[in-house]
């Protein structure tokens, strides 16, 4: 895996919004007691990464919010972007009358992003930017 690698990308006029997976440098398997993690990375059966999320306003690069997530480990990228299965599985429960939940690491970063942008730079038109 390189260095940066775009997830997911969203452009508006004025903003765009980048999800990044990018180098993990502080690995901690200290959980991963049978070591069965860690064969399944060294034999690139999963990826290890930390996930960056940035809402960069586009006249002047300025990063306005972001957000990080390390020590991420999926069999893919693709598999990290679970925001729609979870949205399908929660209609689907909902339907059923469950009360659970799922919830989506990506998901969540990205509405902290915009969250954080909205916070710190009130006075920009983020209007434009939904949260996930």
């Amino acid at each position: 895996m390189s260095n940066h690698n775009v997830i997911r990308e969203f452009n508006t006029p004025n903003y765009i919004l980048r999800v990044l997976a990018e180098e993990e440098f502080d690995s901690d398997l200290s959980w991963d007691d049978t070591g069965r993690v860690r064969k399944q990375l060294e034999a690139g059966d999963l990826i290890e990464f930390c996930a960056h999320v940035e809402v960069i306003h586009r006249p002047t690069g300025a990063v306005l919010g972001e957000d990080f997530l390390g020590n991420c480990i999926y069999k893919s990228l693709a598999d990290f972007a679970d925001h729609r299965a979870c949205g399908k599985q929660n209609r689907r429960w909902a339907k059923q009358g469950k009360t659970g939940q799922c919830g989506s690491y990506f998901a969540d970063m990205i509405s902290e992003a915009i969250t954080e942008a909205r916070k710190n730079y009130p006075k920009t038109a983020l209007g434009q930017l939904r949260k996930a």
